[in-house]
């Protein structure tokens, strides 16, 4: 299985909309990979640390799991443009990328 990260750094200035983010654009993120997209789990930070000029957490962390790196690129590629322009309803912060094989994947937490 691999994990698609995509991390959203938070520093002054920078606004996410989050009810967009959730109601609007995952709906349509599910909409696009479809069946090879095996779960989604979002995280929200929740401490306030005192945003300063330097990056120092991530508003939004949005993680999608695929049973192939194949998988995700055969519906991504083609859907970019329309994933990148909804983007900009919800944030005007540039996301960061990370795609990992899950060595260890346990729910629920015992």
């Amino acid at each position: 299985m691999i994990k698609v990260t995509i991390f959203y750094p938070i520093k002054k200035g920078d606004w996410f909309d989050v009810s967009y983010y959730l109601e609007k654009h995952m709906p349509l993120s599910k909409s696009i990979f479809a069946d090879v997209l095996k779960g989604i789990a979002i995280e929200e930070n929740i401490v306030d640390l005192g945003v300063n000029e330097e990056v120092i957490s991530y508003q939004i962390i949005g993680h999608l799991f695929f049973e192939r790196v194949e998988d995700f690129y055969t519906s991504f590629l083609p859907n970019k443009e329309i994933l990148f322009e909804d983007a900009l309803q919800y944030t005007n912060v540039s996301a960061i990328l990370q795609i990992s094989k899950v060595l260890i994947c346990q729910t629920p937490w015992i």
